[in-house]
């Protein structure tokens, strides 16, 4: 959940391709191998290429994992069930990393951006913001198994340099409270009992916690605390559009819609290791 990363991530404005410029999908099928030629799709919206959904990402576990140009993790499992659903393929642009994602989009070089992109008002702004897929809950991270903010007072507390909620700690807690520049140092000190407890986010601590575990360490969804008012609005992950593309936004949020209403979303949240009540997002909001 870092400021920095993805509350507002650098995203300069560049040239807008007009629409005419996509081809229509949904129309025909996909000259791809893997797509049925016999499939019928849920909705009817243009792509970059047709037949093909280009998604511009990076490798940030557990939200999106890549191997070569093959999605996996929470986001990329949910967009190769989108894509199946709509008769696509799935290609990716990952050239330039997760600064370049939101331009790649802005320019028309893909269909839509992933891999942990929040609702916020800047964004809105540049790119179409879809409904929310799942939150990107903050995370309580402890070896005593703390469960709320309130149970850390008198606590040290870590975290690290960019959180969105490192000001407010602060005012609360005071010196006990530190940020540290280095994530691994923070967990190191947490390891080695320097420190009470971390607030870091669910999806970053288990990723982490899948090659670094710390013995005996829990990793709870930050609960609200009144003191704190940013605890009770974790960020909203969306798959950012262009705003051309009301059609294509159009349909991404139906069948997040949908994906939650089956359950397949809380599915692979767990799946993935985080906690299966981020597919409770509550109303859209933006940061």
């Amino acid at each position: 959940m870092k400021l920095e990363k993805f509350w507002i991530r650098p995203a300069a404005l560049t040239t807008v391709i007009g629409a005419a410029a996509l081809a229509l999908t949904g129309c025909s099928p996909s000259a791809d191998a893997s797509v049925d030629p016999s499939c019928t799709p849920k909705h009817s919206f243009k792509t970059i290429t047709e037949g093909t959904l280009t998604v511009s990402t990076y490798d940030f576990a557990p939200h999106m994992k890549l191997d070569g140009t093959k999605l996996s993790g929470v986001e990329g499992d949910l967009l190769n069930e989108i894509a199946k659903r709509e008769c696509l393929s799935v290609t990716v642009e990952a050239s330039g990393g997760a600064g370049a994602a939101i331009p790649a989009v802005q320019a028309g070089r893909s269909d839509l951006a992933a891999g942990d992109w929040w609702r916020t008002k800047a964004r809105s702004k540049l790119v179409a913001l879809s409904n929310p897929v799942y939150l990107d809950q903050g995370a309580l991270v402890s070896t005593a198994g703390y469960k709320t903010v309130a149970e850390l007072d008198g606590k040290k507390i870590g975290s690290v340099a960019g959180n969105l909620w490192n000001d407010e700690f602060t005012q609360v807690f005071g010196d006990k409270f530190s940020v540290y520049q280095d994530p691994e140092a923070v967990f190191s000190d947490l390891a080695a009992g320097r420190i009470d407890a971390i607030i870091d986010s669910v999806g970053a601590t288990t990723a982490r916690f899948e090659s670094k575990p710390i013995a005996g360490a829990t990793v709870l969804p930050l609960q609200p605390d009144s003191r704190i008012p940013v605890t009770a609005h974790p960020g909203q992950v969306n798959w950012p559009t262009k705003l051309e593309n009301s059609e294509l936004t159009k349909a991404l949020n139906e069948n997040i819609e949908d994906l939650r209403r089956d359950g397949t979303i809380a599915e692979l949240l767990k799946k993935y290791g985080m906690d299966s009540s981020a597919a409770e997002v509550g109303e859209p909001d933006m940061l």
